[in-house]
C-alpha cells in the first residue's frame, strides 16, 4: 500500500485541489510523517511502518495533517484519537523490531 497523497487528503477534506493548496497539504503530510516517525524511532522509515500496518499509518498521517491544516500550532496538543493511534502504531512497529 502506498502513502497518502496530498490530492487524496484534500479530496477527503473537501478542500481545493489547486497547486497552492496541494503544496500546503503535502507539506503538512510531511510534517505529520516526521512527527510520527520521531515518536516511534528516528531510524524508522515509511516502508518499515507500511510493512507493519499501512492502514493505521495512513489514517494517522491524515488525522495529524488535518489537525495541522486547521491549527498549525497544535495549540490544543494531539487529539485523543491521534494519541491512541500513535500508541498502537508505536507498539506494533517496535514489537516488529523486537521480534
Amino acid at each position: 500500500m502506498a502513502l497518502v497523497t496530498p490530492k487524496e487528503l484534500a479530496n477527503e477534506l473537501n478542500i481545493d485541489t489547486d497547486d497552492n493548496e496541494l503544496t500546503t497539504v503535502g507539506s503538512l503530510i510531511d510534517s505529520a510523517k516526521s512527527l510520527i516517525k520521531s515518536s516511534i524511532n528516528l531510524q524508522v522509515t515509511d516502508d518499515d511502518i507500511l510493512a507493519v500496518n499501512a492502514d493505521l499509518y495512513n489514517r494517522l498521517i491524515k488525522t495529524m495533517a488535518t489537525s495541522l491544516y486547521y491549527d498549525r500550532e497544535l495549540s490544543a496538543g494531539y487529539s485523543k484519537g491521534v494519541l491512541i493511534m500513535m500508541t498502537n502504531l508505536r507498539a506494533e512497529v517496535l514489537g516488529a523490531y523486537n521480534a
